[in-house]
């Protein structure tokens, strides 16, 4: 017998569970698996003030997460991690960077570093949309 649990407190090897079912369904269909990674803003003594954390799989580099501190923002350090990871993209043979952001977020920092938008669901979310960002990488 299984029953439907509601947790607002997840174990992390539960959702762990979750994550790897469905990347050994990804597998099966397409032989392999996405490569995650991090990059870091770091002081030097390694407090991060900034980072990424992206997806790569054969063709298409996802990011996931991209943040700064705020009061670091609009000083290039967004566009150095963004830079970093799309380098780590092209080592590994992907074609494509993907993102996706609110209209109330980072669209003009991704439009300003080459991406362009390719879809859009409106009101998506308490009456803001929800954009979609690609760029094609230069090999």
């Amino acid at each position: 017998m299984y029953k439907v649990v509601v947790d607002y407190v997840p174990s992390q090897a539960d959702n762990e569970v979750v994550r790897e079912g469905l990347i050994k369904c990804y597998e099966a269909q397409f032989g392999q698996r996405d490569k995650q990674f991090s990059i870091f803003l770091k002081s030097d003594s390694g407090k991060v003030f900034g980072g990424l954390q992206a997806f790569m799989d054969t063709e298409s580099l996802y990011i996931d997460v991209l943040w700064v501190e705020e009061n670091l923002r609009k000083q290039g350090y967004g566009a150095k991690l963004l830079g970093a990871a799309e380098r780590e993209a092209i080592e590994n043979g992907c074609l494509f960077s993907q993102v996706d952001t609110w209209d109330f977020q980072a669209e003009e920092f991704y439009l300003k570093n080459g991406y362009e938008r390719i879809g859009e669901l409106k009101n998506y979310w308490h009456g803001h949309s929800k954009l979609f960002l690609r760029k094609k990488l230069n090999s």
